[in-house]
């Protein structure tokens, strides 16, 4: 039986533009990407999980709209298990995503607080999971439950109030890790650097350089770097080859549009046997 991971965490509805520059009053602009996406950290987690190899089911709220409905196919198509989806009735939350020639991003979120799944919600489903990983979501949802092997947190834009709550591994870019490590409380804190690769801090530190490649978009990066080292590390990989992994599979990711396109995993074992991917421990 394939390891079963619980993302928890936010389904949106995707909006992505790409924008280089903001339009100035009524003047028009023509773009060649817009497009409508299943969105949110812990949905891009849940794909990735699936397509590199195990088995994940998504916790969330989603607000009742066809669109939404209609978004959850694809989701359903990857293997993605929604039987733990609670339906409400409130306007469902979207960003809208800015996308750049250069791959990098800005994004503005819509989110209904009410559409946000509570520490209650994860503890019903106690003893069930391999991994439970909080994608993007308060540190106040965060239960450690002692029968995961894995609990991992990646605060995303909640960081800055993160109250050091236990968890097995902690995952920032370098700007939410600077509001967070003083309170940090995990056995690994994994801070990603974009272009500059990654580094673990534990017993050990690592720094890991990232692949080189042509950027097409950023979204959902991080959630695959998360995704690909936690199934990497739960298959009994050591800490050196689960960040090369990682930083492979989040390498391929940020060549097609969308957070959720994952690379499967035979395209990141393919790309690891001529990818020039160095790591250091001390």
């Amino acid at each position: 039986m394939r390891p079963i991971h619980l993302a928890v965490g936010k389904f949106n509805i995707d909006i992505i533009v790409r924008l280089n520059t903001f339009p100035s009053v009524d003047s028009k602009l023509n773009t060649d990407v817009m497009e409508i996406m299943p969105g949110g950290s812990a949905t891009n987690y849940s794909v990735a999980v699936n397509r590199l190899g195990h088995s994940a089911k998504l916790l969330a709220k989603v607000g009742k709209s066809p669109l939404v409905s209609a978004l959850l196919t694809p989701l359903a198509e990857e293997g993605v298990g929604l039987d733990f989806l609670i339906e409400c009735d409130k306007k469902p939350n979207m960003a809208l995503i800015l996308l750049r020639d250069d791959g990098s991003i800005s994004i503005i979120r819509k989110t209904d607080p009410s559409l946000l799944p509570t520490m209650e919600d994860v503890k019903k489903y106690s003893g069930m999971f391999d991994v439970i990983h909080y994608a993007s979501i308060s540190h106040n949802v965060i239960y450690k439950d002692p029968s995961a092997k894995i609990v991992s947190y990646d605060p995303g834009p909640y960081a800055s109030e993160y109250e050091g709550e236990e968890v097995d591994i902690l995952y920032a870019n370098e700007k939410e890790y600077e509001s967070l490590k003083t309170k940090a409380n995990a056995k690994f804190i994994i801070i990603k650097k974009g272009k500059e690769g990654a580094e673990l801090i534990g017993d050990e530190e690592c720094k890991v350089t990232a692949l080189d490649v042509n950027v097409v978009d950023t979204t959902g990066a991080g959630d695959v770097f998360d995704a690909a080292f936690n199934v990497s590390l739960l298959n009994g990989q050591s800490l050196e080859d689960s960040l090369r992994f990682a930083t492979v599979a989040a390498g391929l990711k940020i060549t097609k549009l969308g957070g959720i396109s994952s690379p499967k995993l035979e395209e990141v074992v393919k790309k690891l046997k001529d990818a020039n991917i160095n790591v250091k421990c001390k």
